[in-house]
Order: C-alpha cells, then sequence, then structure tokens
C-alpha cells in the first residue's frame, strides 16, 4: 500500500470506531479481515496512525476547527509525524486510494492553527474531567504532559 492508501484506510478505522463506538483493536482487526491484500506492515502503519490519532484527538480537533476522523488525522500527522502543508497535502490527492485533497480551510489550519489558547486539557489530550486532578498533581506540565516528567512524578 502507498502512504495515501495508509492515510485513507486509518481514516477509515476511525470512522467504524467512532460510528460503532467499538474498542479501536476491534475496528482494526475487522479492517485487516475485510482487507487481505494488506500486509503485516501495512496493517502496523494503519494501526499506529490509528492510535496516534486517538491519543491527539482532542488536540487534532483544535488544530483542524472539526472532530472528524479525518480531521483527527490530520492533526496527528502534524502533531506526532512533524509534518508541514506540504507533505501532507501530498498524501491527499484524491488519486487512486488516497483521501481527497485537503480542502482551503483544512490548509489554512494547518498552516496558521496551533494550541495557544488551548484548554489545557485540550492541549494536554486528556480528559477534561481529570483536569483538577492533573493540575494539582503536575502544574505548569499537566497542559504538556509527557512520559518522563509523569514518570517522575510517579515516582519510577
Amino acid at each position: 500500500m502507498t502512504p495515501a492508501a495508509r492515510v485513507s484506510a486509518a481514516i477509515e478505522v476511525l470512522a467504524d470506531i467512532e460510528s460503532r463506538r467499538r474498542p479501536a483493536a476491534d475496528a482494526m482487526k475487522d479492517w485487516g479481515l475485510a482487507h487481505r491484500f494488506a500486509g503485516s506492515g501495512d496493517r502496523a502503519a494503519i494501526s499506529a496512525l490509528v492510535y496516534d490519532a486517538l491519543r491527539r484527538k482532542s488536540s487534532s480537533a483544535w488544530l483542524m476547527g472539526d472532530s472528524t476522523p479525518r480531521a483527527h488525522v490530520v492533526g496527528a500527522l502534524k502533531q506526532t509525524r512533524g509534518l508541514d502543508l506540504a507533505a501532507i497535502a501530498a498524501l491527499f490527492t484524491g488519486e487512486r486510494h488516497a483521501p481527497p485533497p485537503l480542502s482551503e480551510a483544512e490548509r489554512e489550519r494547518l498552516a496558521s492553527a496551533t494550541l495557544a489558547g488551548a484548554p489545557p486539557h485540550v492541549a494536554g489530550d486528556y480528559p477534561e474531567w481529570l483536569a483538577p486532578e492533573f493540575e494539582a498533581a503536575f502544574g505548569a506540565a499537566a497542559a504538556a504532559p509527557k512520559a518522563p516528567v509523569i514518570m517522575a512524578r510517579l515516582g519510577r
């Protein structure tokens, strides 16, 4: 599969998770069974992108101004993979198995949107109801939890 086809597949899996309210592992397994042509490397790459998008769901929705599976994947590509507008646009061409091209609004958001001004739970990608506990435990670092900071606070 091409990288763009993997992106399309990740969007498809995220849409299945959202519409059927099911665990990501089950959706990935079913996708793999229905798409036997995808090799283990393809399934691993798609899974990684799905889980990246799920981990960055809130912040991606904030950045993209939308809470769709497509917006979550685009945001995850920017945040976790460090891709710029041109690299993301190259994956969204609409050709063959690639997702449809980026809209003008998506391009503008990718070029200019930041997490500045986002609530801490959005910037940190954790549930809003955990905000008081995270802020009490991690202080200013709560908005951008990083594994070493959290592990140090937990004594690990």
